[in-house]
């Protein structure tokens, strides 16, 4: 049985995006108003949240070890925890005080060393403070008047969590206290013994990525902007957002785009290369301006030469490169399918929304490539008269099909024909031998090359055209 393709590609669908701030703040738009990509939809200043350090052996006022840590703590990873919520209890002796070890601040549990004594709570930023009052003299057992001879820091100096701020070696019973977060000293108190922490204030926005109306505002967070036009799903990218025009570098979809192939105009473009853009040519797309590359394919090692480092197959788009790049086939040599080469030739010249970020863990996100319909590379127009024909409707794309199909368009996943695409032309009814010596299911597919080679099924990745199943089908991200 063949794979069924799960990667979105439109030719002209509905898209249906929610645009949020992070936390609470100002709407910046209206229903019906026509954005951009460069429009700002809401606008926050907020204090980031910050993961805070708690130190158990300066909380306890002792030395811990791992079996202790296991013996007094309340929360694990991945707990949610409220301010003041008691994560840790202790009681020395039956006779002795019961210490509680109260968190900071709202947020989640994110990760506990056994080892050193640390918990690390990941603030929540809708309820983040500005700052955080360290009483170092009440934990190092010293005057208050004293505590400039303790502290290790000074007004103005930016400390980061874990950071040692006070130290009173061979005094009282705690030898080390550590920055809970992030940010500036503001003050040092002589007369309470305190060491103020404050955070800096971040401003940001959320802008549209995309040419679209406003349909709707969600209040105090942002807008759902829609659209109708093309929509494209890779497999892997690198960068967060960008937008700019469409600028097609190879003549075919199973080209390679080198460094001569790269001129000095595309500055602020979304330039598309073939089956293979070369390291050479990525660097001087990159240098010259281009604000993200799409290809079908790209060698590992050259992102992580563009990068400088390896990749985060977790999660990406975090990466601070102002330059996006999207994968649509696979890596290395991938010849582009003729379909998405056939939607991005017709449309070199328009505005492109791309999104890099990938995500394989905890729920599948994968890079987008987005061609809003009604606007062009420098125009602040829009046409708003467009529209489905009549039954076209938002809904789910599920096919419930359990055979291959002569006329289907298919892809080559393993050995001898991988990445290369091709059309099923013949069904055998019988299993047959294949180049492993196995008798399976198998396929007659015409090679876009123009060979006819047997594959077997499950060596094949169906991908079924959108426009046979329009009635059914739009995209919603």
């Amino acid at each position: 049985m063949a794979v069924y393709s799960t990667l979105r590609i439109c030719e002209k669908t509905r898209i249906v995006k929610e645009r949020r701030l992070p936390v609470p703040g100002e709407v910046m738009v209206k229903p019906g108003d026509v954005v951009f990509p460069d429009t700002v939809i809401a606008r926050a200043e907020y204090v980031r949240g910050n993961p805070y350090v708690i130190d158990l052996s300066s909380e306890l006022g002792q030395r811990v070890d791992p079996e202790l840590v296991d013996k007094v703590l309340l929360k694990k990873p991945g707990d949610r925890v409220r301010a003041k919520e008691v994560l840790a209890r202790y009681q020395k002796t039956f006779w002795s005080e019961v210490i509680e070890v109260k968190s900071p601040c709202d947020g989640f549990i994110e990760y506990v060393s056994r080892t050193m004594g640390r918990i690390v709570i990941r603030e929540d930023p809708r309820s983040a403070k500005p700052l955080i009052v360290v009483p170092v003299a009440s934990k190092l057992g010293v005057w208050p008047r004293l505590i400039r001879m303790y502290t290790q820091v000074k007004e103005g100096d930016e400390v980061r969590e874990g950071q040692v701020i006070a130290a009173s070696p061979g005094v009282g019973t705690i030898d080390f206290v550590y920055a809970p977060m992030s940010g500036v000293v503001q003050k040092i108190c002589s007369q309470t013994g305190t060491v103020t922490i404050v955070k800096p204030i971040k401003p940001t926005r959320v802008l549209a990525h995309m040419a679209g109306i406003v349909t709707r505002v969600l209040p105090d967070e942002g807008a759902v902007v829609e659209a109708e036009g093309a929509y494209i799903e890779g497999v892997f990218g690198i960068g967060g957002e960008n937008s700019g025009e469409l600028s097609v570098l190879s003549d075919g979809p199973g080209e390679v785009l080198d460094e001569s192939g790269v001129g000095d105009d595309v500055s602020g473009k979304v330039v598309v290369a073939g089956a293979l853009a070369t390291l050479g040519a990525i660097q001087k797309v990159k240098e010259k301006g281009a604000v993200a590359l799409i290809a079908g394919g790209l060698n590992q090692l050259d992102l992580v030469r563009l990068l400088g480092r390896e990749i985060n197959l977790g999660i990406t788009g975090l990466e601070e490169t102002g330059f996006t790049v999207i994968i649509l086939e696979g890596f290395g040599r991938m010849p582009m399918n003729e379909k998405t080469w056939s939607i991005l030739k017709g449309r070199e010249g328009r505005v492109a929304s791309v999104d890099g970020t990938t995500q394989i863990r905890a729920g599948v996100v994968r890079p987008e490539v987005i061609v809003s319909e009604g606007v062009t590379a420098g125009s602040r127009e829009y046409e708003t008269g467009l529209s489905f024909p009549q039954g076209f409707f938002a809904g789910g794309y599920e096919l419930h099909k359990t055979e291959l199909m002569v006329g289907d368009r298919v892809r080559c996943i393993r050995p001898p024909y991988f990445g290369l695409w091709g059309t099923v032309e013949e069904m055998p009814e019988a299993p047959e031998k294949v180049e492993c010596e196995s008798v399976m299911e198998v396929a007659r597919v015409r090679l876009d090359d123009g060979r006819l080679v047997t594959v077997a099924e499950a060596n094949l990745e169906v991908f079924r055209d959108f426009d046979k199943w329009r009635g059914s089908f739009s995209c919603s991200t």
